[in-house]
C-alpha cells in the first residue's frame, strides 16, 4: 500500500467513524406508553392517568408532546418536562379524560408525529386495574400488594396529599392510598399545601408498604 492509498483508507475511515456517531446520535429514543388507568376506583376526574417510559440511555425533553384519545381529545404534557434515562413520567388530567369503553392512547412529539399508540381497549371495573405494557402485549389486570408481605417501592407521582404512585421492581406503579390520613380533594381549601408537603417528603424516595388489615 503506498502513501496515498493509506492516506485515502484513513479519510474513508474517519467518515466511517463519524457516521457512526452521527447515526447514533440522532437515533431517536423510542419513549412509550408504559400504563394507563381509564377507570380508577370512585370518580375519574383527577384519578385517571398515563405513564410514559423512558428505554433509553438518553434523556428526552418531552415538554409539548401531546397526549390523544381516539376521539381526538389532546392533552399536553407541560414544557420543559424532561424524561430522563430509564424513568418514567405520570401524567394526570385535572378532569375526566379518557373514556371507560373503546379507547385508545396516541403519544405525539411536537411536530405532531406518532411515537405511541395504544390498543382500543375498555374496563368496565371501576376499581384499581389497569393496562400495563408487557412487551409487546398490553394486560389488564389487578396488582395488589399481599397483605402481611413488606414491599419497597419508590415514589414516582403525588397525587394529593393522600395518594401516591408507587413503582415496583416486578408489578410496575401502583396507585396507593394512605392510612388514616384524608386531605383536602382538588378546589378545596389546604389542596394545593397538603400536595406540596407529600411532594417534598416521598417524592423520589423508597417507601415500604403494607396492607392496612383493619
Amino acid at each position: 500500500m503506498n502513501k496515498n492509498q493509506r492516506i485515502l483508507l484513513g479519510i474513508a475511515l474517519v467518515l466511517l467513524f463519524t457516521g457512526i456517531a452521527l447515526a447514533t446520535t440522532s437515533a431517536s429514543p423510542g419513549v412509550m406508553i408504559h400504563a394507563f388507568d381509564q377507570n380508577p376506583a370512585g370518580r375519574d376526574e383527577g384519578n385517571e392517568w398515563v405513564t410514559l417510559y423512558n428505554p433509553s440511555n438518553q434523556s428526552v425533553d418531552i415538554g409539548n408532546w401531546t397526549l390523544e384519545t381516539a376521539d381526538g381529545e389532546r392533552e399536553t404534557i407541560p414544557e420543559g418536562t424532561t424524561l430522563y434515562p430509564f424513568a418514567y413520567y405520570i401524567y394526570t388530567p385535572p378532569y375526566q379524560w379518557l373514556d371507560n369503553t373503546d379507547e385508545a392512547i396516541t403519544l405525539r412529539d411536537t411536530k405532531g408525529g406518532e411515537r405511541d399508540k395504544t390498543p382500543v381497549v375498555s374496563d368496565s371495573e371501576n376499581d384499581n386495574r389497569y393496562w400495563i405494557r408487557n412487551d409487546s402485549e398490553w394486560i389488564f389486570g389487578v396488582k395488589e400488594l399481599e397483605r402481611g408481605k413488606i414491599r419497597s417501592g419508590v415514589v414516582k407521582h403525588v397525587v394529593d396529599g393522600d395518594t401516591v404512585d408507587v413503582s415496583f421492581a416486578i408489578t410496575g406503579i401502583q396507585r396507593i392510598r394512605l392510612v388514616g390520613v384524608n386531605t383536602p380533594e382538588r378546589g378545596e381549601e389546604g389542596y394545593e399545601e397538603a400536595k406540596e408537603f407529600v411532594n417534598r417528603t416521598c417524592l423520589w424516595e423508597e417507601v415500604k408498604l403494607d396492607v392496612d388489615d383493619r
